[in-house]
């Protein structure tokens, strides 16, 4: 697992629940089940935690740009290592079992970038499509 995913995976909880106690809240505010003053007073502590969960997830997400750009950096420095390795093998300044031995470990180096990279992409993806409970909040507020 790596560091930024606990992050991740806590913002993208905690918006879905509260994404579904505002679609709740609204649902039983239109069904008659609760009543405007008890739909404004829930409706008002929603949006405390509201406005805490959007700035959470936008820290969130810049810390997951900051972190694919690191791992892009890496994936090219990664990549330029191989190919010297491959130039130095192929003029003869380093012999094959050194030139297989630091390609095996950049090669295992540059996969675990790719996979993290990926991972981040995904992230991203999924924390961008996340509802935006501010805008769904004020909405249900003013019906």
């Amino acid at each position: 697992m790596f560091s930024w995913e606990s992050d991740f995976e806590e913002a993208v909880k905690t918006i879905n629940i509260y994404s579904k106690k505002l679609q709740t809240l609204k649902t039983l505010k239109e069904s008659g089940k609760v009543s405007d003053r008890t739909a404004e007073f829930l409706q008002k502590e929603f949006d405390n935690y509201v406005k805490a969960i959007e700035a959470r997830k936008q820290t969130v997400l810049e810390r997951l740009e900051v972190r694919i750009k690191e791992v892009q950096q890496q994936i090219d420095i990664i990549e330029k290592l191989l190919a010297n390795n491959e130039v130095r093998f192929s003029a003869q300044e380093i012999t094959e079992d050194r030139y297989t031995k630091i390609a095996t470990a950049l090669n295992y180096a540059l996969e675990e970038s790719r996979n993290e990279y990926e991972s981040l992409r995904e992230a991203i993806a999924i924390l961008s499509r996340l509802p935006e409970l501010i805008s769904r909040s004020e909405a249900t507020e003013r019906r």
